[in-house]
């Protein structure tokens, strides 16, 4: 079985975005392949998937699009993909639906279900756009959490629905959350951000360069569903935004199936490369032959994180940054033949953030 994983370049700045297309199967006849889009970044880079899989997978059918998470630079996109192909599903949370289940976790004890289900709604449009083109055009619908089938080859390792309804309370849009439910969020949304200074870092040692108790992501980015796709006994690991948080769960429910992640062909950085959604701990429990970072191509040092980089090659992984504004493409060795250039990988950062 061949495949293509493709990146699509998503924005300049701060805010970069996933949008990746893939496809598994005979590429050779598009009837006996299967695609996928996870998140399609903003509208402009989901009009560029929707030209990439028109002209390289020959095909107007998307098996399964998922929206891995509510945030704009990664949903806004798949507006236009659902609204250009037929679409056989939708993954994505629903989290309206959960209201009658986070309610008993707010202070405020006589909210209504409704009043809180009208709120999610208002607050979180982009999802509910993608819901309504999908209502209307008869897409089915599936809330991705762990156990749920998708496809053939694709399967579910986070969240779990009792995390997700967890994190749902803890939204940023969300009312005020009693003590007991609380969870971290990240300190960037309270503080102003710090001019950058930098350190230098050696090949061989790893201190104070990438630590172990770095604040962790946003509740809204550990809900993202963190994909696994196994194709001819090779993983490969789709992370959204996830955070630390959220990949030990990954991690601890894939061991309870008897399914490793530190033997990867592929890994998905989470978050752009963030340093706040990877520690040490957790590179010694996921680790790649490759790793691909959808990044902003005026973004540096933040996403990619240079420590996060380092961190990477000194395991060993190889690791390829789509920041130059430019498609890239993870091809298994019998794949159609696209006219590729060949791509370097990152180069070790001696000057870090600090």
């Amino acid at each position: 079985m061949e495949y293509e994983i493709d990146y699509i370049p998503v924005g300049e700045k701060t805010k970069g975005g996933d949008a990746i297309a893939l496809r598994y199967g005979d590429l050779n006849n598009p009837s006996n392949q299967s695609v996928v889009v996870i998140d399609g970044g903003t509208k402009e880079s989901g009009e560029e998937i929707v030209k990439h899989i028109k002209k390289f997978y020959k095909t107007n059918f998307i098996d399964l699009v998922v929206s891995t998470h509510l945030h704009q630079d990664h949903a806004s996109g798949l507006t236009e993909i659902l609204n250009e192909f037929d679409v056989g599903k939708l993954a994505m949370h629903l989290p309206w639906d959960h209201a009658a289940n986070i309610k008993s976790m707010f202070d405020n004890g006589k909210i209504k279900t409704s009043t809180l289900e009208t709120s999610l709604e208002k607050s979180l449009s982009i999802i509910n756009e993608l819901k309504e083109i999908a209502v209307e055009k008869n897409i089915e619908i599936v809330e991705p959490f762990v156990g749920t089938p998708l496809l053939n080859n694709l399967f579910v390792l986070g969240p779990s629905k009792d995390y997700y309804e967890l994190l749902l309370a803890n939204f940023e849009n969300t009312p005020k959350i009693k003590e007991e439910f609380k969870v971290a969020a990240e300190k960037t949304k309270i503080f102003a951000e710090k001019a950058i200074s930098w350190i230098r870092e050696e090949m061989g040692i790893e201190t104070e360069t990438l630590k172990d108790d770095e604040e962790d992501t946003s509740p809204e980015n550990n809900t993202s569903t963190v994909l696994l796709l196994v194709i001819n006994e090779k993983k490969f690991l789709f992370t959204g935004d996830a955070g630390k948080e959220a990949l030990y769960k990954v991690v601890n429910f894939a061991e309870s199936l008897g399914v490793s992640l530190n033997d990867l062909q592929f890994l998905d950085m989470p978050h752009h490369g963030s340093r706040r959604n990877i520690e040490p701990s957790l590179l010694e429990k996921i680790n790649a032959k490759k790793a691909f970072i959808s990044a902003p191509s005026k973004g540096d040092p933040k996403h990619p994180s240079r420590k996060v980089v380092n961190a990477l090659i000194r395991r060993q992984t190889a690791v390829f940054v789509n920041n130059n504004g430019v498609t890239i493409c993870s091809p298994s060795e019998n794949a159609p033949d696209r006219g590729w250039s060949q791509l370097s990988p990152a180069k070790f950062n001696n000057l870090v953030e600090d």
